[in-house]
């Protein structure tokens, strides 16, 4: 058993959003093996109510409240100060006395560092083995934003990138194995990693599939109920949402009058809100079991336009047992046999063709649902990840 620091850019509970379900499910792993120090933020004081169960769980706690205004508020100094934006954004004082006072008593076996804004928090030569988990390559992601956005964003989104970018090496360079959720992902980062290039891993997630179980709902879903799941004020999310109501919507409609359009998850974007008036669109917000939500429609969409590692909504869908309709970013990550157990199309005419004859064609739906949940069986289990984990923590200590 061994004493590891664990850090992460917000607070591993609930596993509610992507990465919150990645950083929970390894902490969670970590803890039945070895002592846990947890540091990390919190951006939603609805989730300060779990720090009691965290720190049942831990050796020690620190962690600070920093709402997303003050975050970007933060971020500005890092224009100044030239460092990336993603790093600026959180307050250093409070958790690096943390860190701090963990690394003078010297029982500190190795870190775990969970996304690159943490990494700032442990130094860049220290006397114990780093593990860090970027999960996306996140420098990559700016540099498509800025392909996109009109200036000044594409100034600040190009700077982004090249600052992340940069500081993502370092983090290479001092850890002992650097963590993405791809394939895809890491080799992204490989050819910048240069001699470095061996220690980048693909670490895939997994699916709770006890939680995200067909079998749990034994109602019928409504036949003519599309969803789209995930945090509505992430701005990919909210791209998707758009780009389909407005260009994928109007068709399926026209087929289908009866057709309803449900996006579910919170927190929710006006943008988002905005949607809700178009006819058959409803915005959820919050929803307490997303597996429920999932239960209750025919069809899951995921078109996306722009994405980074793997998608959970679309892992989460398919192992509900339903029929996925995404678009070929969506899929990167997950690489699901398109036509057997995922269709994929970016062409809007299509995106509706698709959706209509899923809709029409109820045992072609179940068909295509049956074999996404096999497929996410297989080869997406949090099982086979944490033991995958196992072994790279084995090898450092």
């Amino acid at each position: 058993m061994a004493e590891i620091l664990f850090l992460a850019h917000r607070i591993p509970y609930p596993p509610n959003k992507g990465d919150k379900i990645r950083s929970w499910n390894f902490l969670h792993h970590l803890t039945k093996k070895h002592k846990v120090h947890l540091g990390f933020f919190v951006d939603d004081k609805k989730d300060l109510e779990h720090i009691s169960m965290l720190e049942n769980i831990t050796q020690s706690l620190c962690f600070q409240y920093v709402s997303p205004l003050h975050q970007k508020i933060l971020s500005l100094s890092g224009m100044l100060t030239g460092q990336p934006l993603t790093l600026a954004a959180y307050p250093h004082s409070h958790m690096q006395r943390y860190v701090d006072s963990l690394i003078a008593k010297k029982s500190l076996d190795a870190a775990f560092v969970f996304s690159a804004a943490v990494g700032q928090f442990i130094p860049q030569k220290c006397s114990f083995p780093v593990l860090t988990d970027l999960v996306d390559a996140d420098s990559e992601k700016w540099a498509a934003y800025a392909d996109k956005a009109k200036w000044p964003l594409s100034y600040i989104y190009s700077r982004e990138a090249k600052t992340l970018g940069a500081y993502e090496l370092k983090l290479i360079q001092r850890s002992e194995r650097t963590f993405l959720v791809s394939e895809q992902e890491a080799n992204m980062l490989r050819p910048v990693a240069g001699v470095h290039k061996e220690k980048v891993i693909a670490l895939k997630n997994g699916v709770d599939l006890s939680q995200f179980d067909p079998s749990k709902y034994t109602s019928n879903p409504d036949e003519n109920l599309i969803i789209f799941s995930g945090a509505m004020n992430y701005q990919p999310n909210i791209e998707a949402v758009e780009w389909f109501c407005n260009d994928v919507w109007p068709l399926v409609q026209d087929a289908i009058p009866t057709a309803k359009f449900r996006i579910a998850g919170g927190p929710h974007h006006k943008r988002v809100d905005a949607l809700a008036t178009i006819n058959g669109v409803e915005v959820t917000g919050y929803v307490d079991d997303m597996a429920s939500e999932i239960a209750k429609a025919c069809v899951a969409v995921a078109p996306l336009q722009t994405a980074r590692g793997v998608q959970n909504k679309v892992l989460e869908a398919m192992a509900m047992a339903k029929s996925v309709v995404a678009t070929s970013c969506a899929n990167e990550g997950i690489e699901a046999d398109e036509g057997n157990t995922i269709w994929v199309t970016d062409d809007p005419s299509e995106f509706s063709t698709r959706l209509i004859a899923l809709l029409n064609d109820k045992a072609l739906a179940k068909k295509i649902g049956t074999a996404a949940r096999e497929f996410v069986t297989k080869n997406f289990s949090w099982e086979s990840s944490c033991k995958e984990l196992d072994g790279y923590v084995q090898e450092i200590l």
